[in-house]
């Protein structure tokens, strides 16, 4: 990684890069029992563990009992999982990882904002190899100016956020601090599952896919929802965008992308995107101030 990003040996050796790293070295165990606590109530998965150490099961909680933990109809909730047998760091006894989070709570009706991250919210600069790198394992994270207190504003009017990006899970923490720090209102979150095997790391973040059917899962989770789709012009997101609304219509009312200066819209390229979506707002922005000024009618529908 060092050699394809072309880091000094003072880069590879401080905290952020070691910290932003690590997750992709992290050695996966088997583990037979993992429990999943909700207030007062615990599941057992009984799917097994993958290779890569990612596990998935759903489960279902009736509106009084989430009511009863949660206190109110919006919010979230707090969880626990508890790993049993084996040790992550490789040790022979047996030991019990444990970790918590919080479950977003959304309500059946409403408004949701679907945010890519790279360039729409954080410059990434996801056009050039060397500066993405970069910007993903050396520098800190920066903000988009203006976005954060649009979100921040779109979060008081009752909007729930979803972020969505083809960066690995194992960004996950460093992007989740950063959107802590810089105040981005609490979402859900969905990236890439990756493992690494015998892949070179730039094909990992260079190589980037998923987004369209992670909205799609989305919205048919949530079909009675309106969302705002928001973009940037650097990649493909314009044209997922229009397939997730030529396929969801009546869900989608806009579609915004911040338009880059080094990846600009082509005219042609733009018209098929606003054709194809008639039934949406399409509007392209540059920063925050621009794209709160040209969403605020959809909020006071």
């Amino acid at each position: 990684l060092g050699g394809v990003m072309q880091a000094t040996e003072e880069e590879m050796a401080s905290k952020r890069f070691q910290e932003r790293v690590m997750p992709f070295m992290t050695k996966c165990k088997p583990r037979p029992r993992i429990m999943v606590n909700i207030g007062d109530q615990k599941f057992e998965f009984e799917k097994r563990v993958k290779r890569s150490g990612r596990f998935e099961q759903r489960f279902l909680l009736d509106d009084e009992r989430v009511k009863a933990i949660s206190g109110a109809d919006t919010g979230t909730i707090e969880y626990r999982i508890s790993v049993m047998g084996g040790d992550p760091l490789g040790a022979e006894e047996e030991s019990e990882l444990a970790v918590s989070g919080e479950i977003c709570l959304i309500p059946k009706h409403g408004i949701s904002v679907v945010s890519d991250i790279d360039d729409t919210i954080k410059h990434t600069c996801v056009g050039n190899r060397r500066e993405l790198l970069h910007n993903t394992f050396v520098r800190e994270f920066r903000s988009v100016p203006e976005m954060s207190e649009v979100y921040q504003h779109w979060a008081t009017l009752g909007s729930c956020f979803h972020y969505v990006s083809a960066s690995p899970w194992q960004m996950f923490e460093s992007l989740n601090q950063w959107r802590k720090n810089e105040q981005f209102p609490m979402g859900t979150v969905h990236l890439r599952n990756f493992r690494l095997r015998d892949q070179l790391l730039k094909k990992v973040i260079l190589h980037r896919k998923g987004k369209r059917s992670a909205i799609q899962k989305l919205i048919r989770n949530l079909p009675r929802r309106r969302y705002i789709l928001i973009g940037d012009s650097g990649e493909k997101d314009p044209e997922i965008y229009r397939k997730i609304a030529s396929k969801f219509p009546s869900n989608i009312v806009g579609l915004f992308i911040r338009e880059l200066p080094d990846h600009p819209l082509e005219p042609e390229r733009w018209q098929k995107i606003c054709d194809d979506v008639p039934g949406a707002v399409c509007e392209r922005f540059t920063g925050g101030k621009d794209l709160q000024e040209k969403v605020a009618g959809l909020f006071e529908a």
